[in-house]
């Protein structure tokens, strides 16, 4: 095994809530050493986005903390020496914000040309560019709650699925920028919009709209309407045990092999349901025969006769039942062993995987704001007696000081 792919590139993180934070994971989880900047009240119930809660566990592993007064010019001072140093800068603050710090794109690429500038804001250039967004509104605002929810009842994805993927598609942009900076020498500006990635997200509904010529309809109205090839059933059912089931019978084939299996021999020998069209008129009575199995048998063995058949299943999960029964989620390497506070936990790695390397948590997230000031301000050229003063006039915070 190698070494992990950005070993040797700093990040400094002035990230906060989900989407900043998110981009400093993905960046540490790769190699790169992130030292996470934080507010003089990090941890304080009123700072909601660097409050110690579950989510800043999972979002600030492999991180370095240190909390830095911003407002204050010896602040900004420490802030400009981690700049100095570092390949990448990412910031999720409200418009306009890093700029009123002294610490926007034009002025800090002045000290260094090499930085890769990476701003997570709520859209990107146009109309709405200075407005603030977060992440359920860009669902609303973009569609993709509309196609999530039943008609007329739009509903927002069960995660921050807008601020992460701005965050993922932004570290596209700042993996790009470090190639191209190996050939120019120069760094860049990056701008992840948290409602550009919702946009993207219903591209594919846009595309069908202007193919068709017919309106969107919510993706649970179009399901069984005939006009979605292999879903005629992609449903839940209750099983003996009271516990779901998700079953999608996505292709003719699959439709072949449930039928013995389900004792539906009858409608396997009937030319209409050989096809979705045909399934799909009589999806009512299809789902009810289904359920009339699923009731007979527990989950487990539901799941276990579509798997043997090649039929695509699922067992309803909720976060902790999926982290506490899932075989394959307790299988070696589909979680790291993290410390969540005070408890030692498990969650997920990135979602993907190497030959070369593998991932692991070189740093908890920081339980105590500024856990890492002390190490870091040395590594910034401070003496342990500048630090001390700079703690008590309030520009830094961290355990040994003060």
């Amino acid at each position: 095994m190698s070494g992990l792919p950005l070993e040797g590139i700093r990040v400094v993180e002035m990230g906060q809530i989900v989407a900043g934070p998110t981009a400093g994971l993905l960046l540490g989880d790769m190699g790169a050493d992130v030292i996470k900047v934080e507010p003089p009240d990090a941890g304080q119930e009123s700072r909601m986005g660097n409050r110690r809660n579950g989510p800043f566990y999972y979002f600030n592993r492999n991180k370095r903390g240190i909390v830095i007064n911003l407002a204050s010019p010896e602040g900004r001072e420490v802030a400009m020496r981690i700049i100095n140093r570092a390949d990448v800068l990412i910031e999720n603050m409200a418009p306009g914000s890093m700029d009123r710090l002294g610490l926007g794109y034009a002025k800090v690429r002045e000290a260094n040309h090499r930085l890769i500038y990476c701003s997570l804001k709520g859209y990107l250039k146009g109309p709405y560019a200075s407005r603030p967004l977060m992440d359920e509104p860009g669902q609303m605002a973009s569609g993709l709650a509309f196609m999530t929810g039943p008609a007329g009842q739009p509903m927002r994805a069960g995660a921050s699925v807008v601020d992460m993927g701005a965050a993922t598609y932004a570290v596209l942009g700042v993996m790009a920028a470090l190639m191209q900076r190996e050939k120019t020498g120069k760094g860049q500006l990056i701008t992840g919009g948290l409602f550009e990635t919702a946009l993207f997200y219903v591209g594919q509904h846009m595309a069908t709209a202007q193919f068709t010529g017919e309106p969107s309809q919510p993706m649970r109205a179009q399901r069984h309407s005939g006009k979605r090839n292999g879903t005629a059933i992609y449903d839940l059912f209750t099983c003996k045990d009271d516990k779901q089931v998700f079953i999608g019978i996505v292709s003719d084939g699959q439709w072949r092999r449930i039928c013995p299996i389900f004792g539906m021999e009858d409608l396997a020998a009937d030319k209409h349901y050989d096809h979705n069209p045909g399934r799909a008129e009589n999806h009512d009575m299809l789902k009810k025969r289904i359920s009339d199995v699923c009731a007979r048998h527990t989950r487990g063995e539901i799941v276990a006769m579509l798997d043997a058949a090649d039929v695509c299943v699922a067992p309803l999960h909720s976060p902790s039942s999926v982290l506490e029964e899932d075989v394959h989620v307790n299988s070696e390497g589909r979680t790291l062993p993290v410390q969540i506070g005070d408890l030692a936990g498990r969650l997920p790695p990135i979602p993907y995987e190497s030959d070369a390397y593998s991932f692991s948590v070189r740093h908890s997230a920081p339980k105590e704001p500024g856990r890492d000031s002390v190490a870091i301000l040395r590594e910034l050229g401070y003496s342990d007696g500048d630090a001390q003063a700079l703690a008590a006039q309030g520009t830094v915070r961290g355990p040994g000081l003060g």
